[in-house]
Parts: C-alpha cells; structure tokens; sequence
C-alpha cells in the first residue's frame, strides 16, 4: 500500500481537487488499485498528495459519482467493479460534446427516471442508506452559505447518484453513470439559475419521505421536486426574455 501511495505526485496550488481527482482516476483507470481493493486512507492520501482532506473526500465524491469507488459507511473507500467502463470510455467524447443539452430535456428524462428510482428505493431502504443520504443533505447545506455553484451542485448530483445505488437495479446506476456529464453540467445550470433554497428543502422533504417507506409519498415527491425546478426555470428564462 505504502509503495503505491508514494507514486502520486504532490499537488500544486491552483484547481486541487480536479487535480486530486485527475491522479486518482488515471490510477483507478491503469488499474494501480483492482475491483475490490480498500485505497488508501484519506491520511495516507492527505500526506501524499499534500493537500486537505476536505480536497481529498471532493475528489473521492467525485470518483463515487462516476461510479469508480464506493465508499462504504465506517470501512473506508473501495475500487468498485467497472464492468461498463470500457462502454463508459467510448461513451465519454460523445457525452462531453453534447454536455451542453438544453435544460429542459435533462429535467424533463429526470422527472421520468428518477420518480421510478425513487419507487424502487423506498420500499428497500436500510437506515445505514439515510445515514448516508442524511450525511450528503448536509454537506449541501454547508455548502449553501459557502460553496461556489460547481461545489453546490456536486453534492446535489451525488444526493440523486446515492438514490441510484440504493434501488440496486444495475442498469439504473450505469446509465447515471454514463449520462454523469449531461446531468452534471445541468445541475450546475439548475444552481446558478435558481440557487439552493427550493433544493434543500425538497431533499429534507425527500428524506423525511424515504423514512415512512411510502412508495407513493416517494414519487409523489421527487415528481413534484423537478416539475416545480421546471416550472422555476421556465418562468426564469420567460422574464429573461421579456
């Protein structure tokens, strides 16, 4: 482990967690650390690269967006098996190029597909799962007084990833993975044009439901979360247009 630490490289000043980040998938990608193993711990790693382990657990959220690690409650950070990232490399041009879809059609799919996850959540949930979406819930709202939007949305995109993991159907969590980019960019556009409050307190919202394991109540709620962000955006661009 020490000898696989030692071969990341000191990171410099400028855009730490993208660089963090960037050394930590190319050695997930070449395949330093197998499916299965434990990586470092955020010490090891803090030492190593020489940064804050707040930089490190961002980078790490990142890494577990795309479906690369899974963190596992009180065990540490694990490679996870990436039987699609082959499909997810050839994919990745095409998505990055059209990153940039319109607003509307990303929420419009969301509405669509995450009301159905949510469905498939609600009834398997573990409390250890609303821990960890509890945990999320409030590194959102720290980041509402003091994170830039890209920060804000990151761990507004993981709270919907964490959804996707916990309904456990395979092809649910690898299209999330694969779209990751298209969801991402949207979610930065969400944060920018509307801010946090409706956010945060349609996830409080979305817990708190998720608790009852009420499948209805569930969907119910996410329907209503992205229609109202729909209705929020159009109203926005309407007045802008005006």
């Amino acid at each position: 482990m020490g000898a696989i630490v030692a071969k990341l490289k000191k990171i410099k000043v400028e855009s730490l967690r993208s660089q963090v980040y960037m050394q930590l998938k190319n050695q997930l990608m070449a395949g330093v650390w197998k499916p299965g193993e434990k990586l470092p711990s955020e010490n090891e790693l803090c030492a190593s690269l020489g940064v804050s382990r707040v930089t490190v657990r961002a980078a790490i959220q990142q890494l577990e967006i795309l479906g690369l690690v899974e963190t596992r409650h009180g065990d540490g950070n694990f490679v996870k098996e990436f039987s699609g990232v082959n499909a997810f490399s050839t994919l990745h041009p095409f998505i990055q190029i059209n990153e940039n879809q319109d607003i509307m059609t990303v929420l419009e799919y969301r509405k669509i597909i995450e009301k159905g996850t949510i469905g498939l959540v609600a009834p398997k949930i573990t409390q250890e799962d609303i821990d960890k979406l509890e945990e999320t819930y409030k590194t959102m709202v720290a980041l509402s007084e003091t994170g830039e939007p890209q920060q804000q949305a990151e761990a507004d995109h993981l709270f919907h990833y964490r959804l996707a993991q916990i309904s456990k159907n395979p092809i649910i969590i690898k299209v999330y993975e694969l779209i990751n980019v298209i969801l991402s960019a949207a979610m930065v556009d969400i944060v920018k044009l509307l801010g946090t409050e409706m956010g945060l307190r349609y996830h409080r919202q979305l817990i708190d439901a998720l608790k009852t394991r009420d499948k209805a109540l569930c969907e119910a709620m996410m329907e209503a979360h992205i229609e109202e962000t729909i209705q929020k955006i159009r109203a926005k661009k309407e007045f802008t247009l005006a």
